[in-house]
Formats: structure tokens, C-alpha cells, sequence
């Protein structure tokens, strides 16, 4: 299994994930975690395309069903 070490360095602040895997959705999601803990703050999800939606188990992609409310949630797109 591939270990990461992912480190940011900024005066007296330091931001350090440390975690294995070899799925491409774990990495892309501990990623996100890595940028959200470093002060980055942004909408969505990261995410690699690959033309199908995929779900894991930090995400839930909504569809227009789980849309009751105007929340402002993502919902999924189909083509």
C-alpha cells in the first residue's frame, strides 16, 4: 500500500496528514481534507471526472429527488 505524507509549512503553523492507500478516490478525498485543514475554503467537492458519478464514503452526490428545499446542494447532472 502507498503511503502518503502530505506537509505545509507557513511560520509557526504546520498542517501534516499522514494516511495509505492505493485507491484514487481515498487519496482525492484525503486531499480535500489535507487543503480544507490548511485554510483553503471553496464549494463542492475534488473530484476526478471519469464520465460516471461515483460515490464514496465522505461523499453523497444528490439527485434532483433528494432535492425537497432550494438548500443550494450540488445536484448531479446527467447526460
Amino acid at each position: 500500500m502507498t503511503k502518503y505524507i502530505l506537509i505545509a509549512k507557513d511560520n509557526k503553523y504546520k498542517n501534516k496528514l499522514e494516511f495509505e492507500s492505493d485507491d484514487l478516490s481515498e487519496v482525492v478525498a484525503n486531499l480535500e481534507i489535507f487543503l480544507k485543514g490548511g485554510g483553503f475554503f471553496f464549494e463542492g467537492v475534488l473530484d476526478i471526472h471519469t464520465g460516471k458519478v461515483e460515490t464514496n464514503a465522505m461523499h453523497h452526490v444528490y439527485t434532483n429527488e433528494d432535492d425537497d428545499d432550494d438548500t443550494g446542494r450540488q445536484s448531479q447532472e446527467t447526460s
